[in-house]
């Protein structure tokens, strides 16, 4: 299927970088979310990204059951060898940004909901049964209970159709997103379009997002963000999913015999939050957004939290001085005089925030 643009490209640059990084998906045999072995391509009614856009938002699905296998690669800095056992739970906590993960997912509308991290036997999930939400960690035999507020009415100014919902949608991103429809694939044996997200500042680390929607059911069933050098920093791929409504079984969860429960009160953190140095500024918009914030300064300074700082290149300028963590998706400097700056923009971005604020 030919390529329908809403804009035009945003450089020849980002594009050769999205075939190259194309290319190097195809060699690599990672083709869940493009192809299905030597098949060919789905043949599928044309669609603009607004008609697409328009489905997805008008879909209706009762139930979900869906494996999905997520990849990150953001090419975290190692961490320094003397951080102690704080640098084992670091690495516990930073493998979740690195490797492949299996993630399972059920739905049953209107308030049903289960998400789980699966990795060989150990779980991590999340379950909501209407106004019950359970957190659960097989590692941590820790279970911890919350009961929602009642549902609260539509606000006023909600889009009260997909038509509205797409056209506001497509308004937002127009000024900063190449929005297109781009090929047809398959992923879990499911014919899907192609719906690609282009970054017009060329200063964001994002060069691309592709997002496969299947044809049927218009539902995304997967996802992909390439990064500024053309590699592929996060990808999510069902491998397989059924649209019938799961067992009630499976949201109705109960903690195993032995397990402390722990309740949490919706207003708990409200009630007794830590101050987070008010409400972070932002600068620039779109995918360049680069927001800085306040870090409260801390009574008892942690000494492995200043060996893996110190472990970062220090970086200065007009704004000051501090280090810089950087990443294929996410920059970030962390300020001697206590602030941070944050975006997925190249670190200039951040010098000229941290040098406004």
């Amino acid at each position: 299927m030919s390529s329908q643009q809403v804009t035009q490209p945003k450089s020849a640059r980002t594009r050769t970088l999205a075939l190259v990084a194309a290319g190097v998906l195809a060699a690599a045999g990672i083709t869940g979310l493009a192809v299905r072995g030597a098949a060919a391509d789905p043949v599928l009614p044309p669609l603009t990204p607004a008609e697409l856009l328009g489905k997805v938002a008008a879909a209706q699905v009762d139930g979900l059951s869906a494996t999905f296998e997520q990849r990150s690669d953001l090419g975290l800095p190692a961490l320094p060898a003397d951080l102690g056992d704080a640098g084992n739970d670091l690495s516990s906590a930073l493998a979740l940004l690195t490797g492949t993960h299996t993630v399972r997912v059920w739905l049953a509308e209107p308030d049903k909901a289960k998400v789980a991290l699966v990795d060989g036997t150990t779980e991590s999930s999340l379950t909501r049964n209407g106004l019950d939400v359970w957190a659960w960690s097989s590692t941590k035999q820790e279970a911890v209970h919350s009961k929602l507020a009642a549902p609260t009415p539509k606000p006023s100014g909600t889009p009260t159709s997909p038509t509205t919902a797409i056209k506001d949608l497509l308004d937002k991103l127009s000024p900063t997103t190449d929005v297109a429809t781009s090929g047809t694939g398959y992923v879990a044996d499911r014919a899907v379009y192609q719906l690609v997200l282009t970054p017009k500042d060329d200063d964001s680390l994002v060069s691309q997002v592709r997002v496969s929607v299947d044809a049927e059911r218009f539902v995304p069933l997967g996802l992909r963000v390439i990064a500024d050098d053309g590699e592929d920093a996060v990808t999510v791929a069902a491998t397989s999913v059924d649209y019938g409504v799961p067992a009630a079984s499976v949201f109705d969860f109960q903690p195993p015999a032995g397990v402390t429960v722990t309740e949490h009160k919706a207003d708990d953190a409200a009630r007794t939050g830590k101050p987070t140095g008010g409400k972070p500024k932002t600068f620039g918009s779109g995918w360049a957004t680069v927001a800085v914030m306040d870090v409260p300064p801390s009574d008892k300074p942690d000494a492995q939290a200043k060996v893996l700082l110190d472990s970062l290149p220090a970086v200065s300028g007009a704004w000051g001085k501090g280090r810089l963590l950087s990443t294929s998706l996410i920059n970030a400097v962390i300020t001697e005089d206590g602030r941070i700056a944050v975006g997925s923009v190249v670190p200039e971005r951040l010098y000229q925030a941290l040098a406004a604020k």
